[in-house]
């Protein structure tokens, strides 16, 4: 990325923003509704529409203060909430090399249950979804810090008033309001190791006048690229596809003999490496007839991408009357990746191969340099036959044409105008009225590939003579024989929605023991959906990239309405109802309830219980996705008969494409728990969810067909492999509503407030237990509870220390990823991480941390088992031990 041009570009972004609009720590306690001598204010919580003083209903919500989110010493929202333990199995994190846009795309996914299943709202209302993903999650790194308040987490279900997506829980990011002054930070970070250096710089203001507020901010951030040559534990792989490469053939003097010693029908591929592979990164492994020129793509590949992003935010609050507040609001984000894998690998398809009528044994008068080199290597009959067969399959690297390189850029916008006030109908009604307008643009543009059917037709036509002894080519240089195959691939994409919402709160009828309200609601969206790539990357033709699953001109559109009331029983005892109704135009509708107890037989203690339906819709991906290619890693059973430890782990060509008969996902969700607050210093939480998900929407797995093919069931209409040799050719994974899925576990969070006369501390810890996680691998399998295995730790917790003393303080906290160990994949050890800060409020109204996260210098938990790079992705952190300081100053 070109510095210069992109800071010009965020300059110009940010004076159209302005101009448009004119856990680590345990986060248990709600912040209080303001208090005067005549009026309590009423407030609607996250997970309910009723206006209400008690922050506490019958579903847990945590909710997280900004201070608590600055003494985590994370930049991002996305960074904070990737660390609460609710997020199970950790999420998607910008990652380097992803196409469609996803390298700049960071996620949660709540109880393991993907991030699909986690809904993200923004003051209340849903946040605008990523094309990266196929409009069905949420791009946390568009969210600017500066424009935050405080996070909500509501750990239960919510589709009886939220809809679509709230199936294992809802994140509610609430953006600041009624701020006045002006407020600048800046952050520095470094690595102890190299690599994934960040530069943070926000600046917020606010003016009030009598009847208006105003709060606006830019941000500016930046972190350099982690590459895999930067770590130890990630610097080496070895891949089978090298420069100039490996040849390979069918020997059918070879036979492969079953268990019995009988001939299969298939035969033993022999292979070879050119003799000029060993420059650079490649080396020669293997003995003759089985050698393999092998190349270190890690020498080349970043681990995570270079993310520049710069931020707007603006917010504008204004009193029309007295009863009536009209709210605008303008978030703009526009985030840049650039990430970097090796050279394009031509992998398995398509092939470059050596034909009889093409290769050089046939076409001598056009291989001026020989064949002598074949003839060494190769087996011939004496009429010049290639023994076994007629074919040379080429495994190869294009290493002249340089790494891939992919630049991603992400621009967001989310736009509200709100309506909301008070009137005497009804004795008394609050209601609401808003229009959102949300767009996300992705362009992602890849150097470094390379078009296979030019190659192919190179090859054919003699101009690049592949075997040649010396230069490789019949004419010119290495480089530019093949830069003339040399491809750019360009993915493009878009979604937009449309949304009005309305809602009014007010009060039915009185019972003895309280008031009855009602909340009422309705929303519309349209939401259109647009994502293209390059005509030769679609085709399938390019070697380096996916290619394929365009979707243009879709569109969906969600009728809804929703209602909520709570019936006082007895004093202390309530009864929430909700239910909501949506209709989609492109599968139908559905009706999902809710109910929920809460009971305080005293003041300090409160016991609560929930239960209701959710349902997830099917993603534009999910329906509409044309077949696009992948290669996933798996272990081919059939290649090691009665000898499944010899199976080694390989790449297979994967097509992934959609399915238009998808139903939607339905689940229930059952919660159960108490908060005590035992002292004003000490409360506690324990809370028990169970949710279980039916017309579960995914794909099977490679490693998941062939674990079917190898407990006998027929794949083959997914599963296509070489009648000669019995290898695969491709897996067709596509869309299916598969089956079941069903997990289960307890939060228990605490908090303890001590006073001394050396300072303030405050303990907390916010933790998760999964009893079960139970999920079929296919359509023929059954439930099996996987908790414990490699990627789903059973135990996760966030301990926290701060200390607070005049104008000193202080944290400590420590991050636990429970081990995990599985048949398969061996055993993944624990990891205790530990970040610590300190901070000094300085006399000119400005503020000084230092902070270092993951203290004692903790790699990712490794177990080589899993393949490159070593470890989780979605669990754990490769940047290791990292400095920082922030400067805050107000004036």
């Amino acid at each position: 990325m070109t510095t210069q041009t992109t800071v010009a570009r965020a300059v110009r972004f940010s004076l159209l923003a302005l101009v448009s609009t004119s856990i680590a720590p345990i986060a248990m306690a709600a912040e209080q509704g303001a208090v005067d001598a005549n009026k309590v204010e009423r407030i609607a919580v996250t997970g309910s529409r009723i206006q209400r003083t008690d922050m506490e209903t019958s579903s847990p919500v945590t909710v997280i203060s900004r201070a608590e989110i600055d003494a985590s010493g994370t930049a991002t929202v996305s960074d904070f909430v990737r660390n609460l333990s609710q997020n199970s199995f950790g999420s998607f994190r910008e990652a380097s090399g992803f196409g469609s846009g996803q390298s700049s795309q960071s996620t949660v996914s709540m109880r393991g249950l993907g991030s699909q299943r986690t809904l993200v709202l923004i003051d209340g209302r849903r946040m605008g979804s990523s094309v990266a993903f196929g409009g069905g999650t949420q791009n946390l790194n568009v969210v600017p810090m500066a424009a935050i308040e405080r996070i909500e987490v509501l750990r239960d279900g919510a589709s009886a008033v939220y809809g679509s997506d709230a199936v294992a829980g809802v994140i509610n990011i609430i953006t600041k309001k009624e701020f006045e002054g002006v407020e600048f930070d800046a952050d520095l970070g470094a690595t102890q190791h190299g690599g994934a250096e960040k530069s943070n710089a926000r600046f917020t203001f606010g003016v009030n006048s009598e009847k208006t507020n105003m709060v606006a901010s830019v941000e500016y951030y930046n972190r350099a690229a982690l590459y895999d040559a930067d770590r130890d534990y990630s610097d080496t792989l070895y891949s089978a596809h090298g420069w100039p490469g490996t040849g390979s053939y069918v020997d059918k003097t070879k036979p492969i003999l079953d268990a019995d010693g009988k001939p299969t029908g298939k035969y033993q591929t022999v292979s070879f490496a050119d003799k000029r592979c060993g420059e650079g990164n490649s080396l020669v492994t293997g003995p003759d007839g089985n050698q393999t020129c092998s190349y270190n793509a890690a020498a080349e590949s970043a681990t995570m991408a270079a993310q520049e992003r710069f931020s707007t935010f603006v917010k504008v609050d204004h009193e029309l009357t007295e009863d009536i507040n009209w709210t605008n609001r303008l978030m703009m984000s526009r985030v840049w990746t650039e990430g970097q894998y090796a050279a394009a690998p031509n992998s398995y398809s398509p092939k470059l191969r050596w034909t009889k009528e093409n290769s050089d044994i046939y076409l001598a008068t056009v291989n001026k340099y020989g064949n002598d080199y074949l003839k060494n290597q190769l087996k011939y009959d004496a009429k010049g036959n290639l023994i076994g067969g007629d074919t040379i399959n080429l495994k190869m690297r294009t290493t002249p044409l340089g790494p891939r390189v992919t630049n991603v850029e992400d621009t967001d916008i989310n736009f509200l105008t709100a309506l909301e006030g008070h009137s005497d109908i009804l004795g008394g009604t609050a209601w609401n009225l808003g229009a959102q307008w949300i767009r996300s643009d992705v362009t992602t543009i890849q150097t470094g590939l390379a078009n296979a059917n030019m190659i192919q037709e190179f090859l054919d036509n003699g101009k690049l003579d592949y075997f040649a002894a010396g230069t490789g080519y019949v004419e010119g240089s290495n480089e530019l024989q093949l830069q003339e195959a040399a491809h750019t691939g360009i993915f493009t994409g878009r979604v937009q929605t449309y949304g009005i919402d309305g809602g009014a709160s007010f009060d039915l009828f009185e019972l003895p023991a309280g008031t009855v309200p009602l909340a009422i609601g309705f929303e519309f969206m349209r939401t259109e959906y647009d994502k293209t790539n390059d005509a030769g990357s679609n085709l399938g033709n390019i070697i380096g990239t996916s290619g394929g699953d365009n979707i243009q001109g879709k569109s969906r559109e969600v009728l809804s309405f929703s209602a909520e009331t709570m019936f006082p029983i007895i004093d202390g005892l309530d009864l929430e109802l909700s239910a909501r109704f949506d209709d989609y135009s492109d599968f139908g509708s559905t009706f999902n309830p809710k109910v929920g107890l809460s009971y305080r037989p005293v003041d300090s203690l409160l016991v609560r219980a929930s239960y209701g339906t959710g349902f997830r819709a099917p993603t534009f991906d999910d329906l509409y996705a044309t077949a696009s290619e992948t290669y996933l890693w798996a272990r081919d059973w059939t290649q090691c008969p009665g000898n499944p430890n010899g199976c080694v782990q390989e790449q297979f060509k994967a097509q992934y494409q959609g399915n238009d008969d998808l139903e939607p996902e339905e689940s229930t969700s059952l919660s159960l728990g108490l908060v005590w607050n035992v002292t004003d210093a000490l409360d506690f939480e324990l809370s028990y969810y169970d949710i279980q998900i039916d017309n579960v929407i995914s794909t099977m797995s490679t490693q998941d067909v062939l674990n079917q093919e190898r407990d006998g069931f027929d794949m083959s209409n997914v599963l296509f492999r070489d009648p000669v040799t019995g290898k695969i050719d491709y897996v067709v994974l596509q869309k299916m509503n598969l089956g079941e899925l069903k997990t289960s576990g307890i939060d228990f969070n605490i908090r303890y407030l001590l006073e001394t006369s050396v300072g303030e501390f405050r303990f907390g810890a916010e933790t998760n237990y999964v009893l079960s996680w139970e999920s079929k691998d296919g359509p023929y399998s059954e439930l099996e509870d996987i908790i414990g295995d490699v990627g789903q730790p059973q135990f996760r917790a966030n301990l926290s220390t701060t200390w607070t003393q005049g104008e000193w303080e202080a944290s400590l906290f420590a991050r636990y990823t429970d081990s995990q160990e599985d048949e398969d994949y061996g055993k993944t050890p624990s990891q205790w991480l530990l970040d610590a800060q300190a901070g000094y409020n300085l006399p000119w109204n400005a503020k000084v941390n230092v902070g270092i996260r993951n203290l004692l210098d903790e790699e990712p938990a490794m177990n080589e088992n899993l393949g490159f790079p070593g470890y989780d992705t979605y669990l754990y952190d490769p940047i290791g031990r990292e400095y920082y300081v922030r400067y805050n100053q107000k004036f």
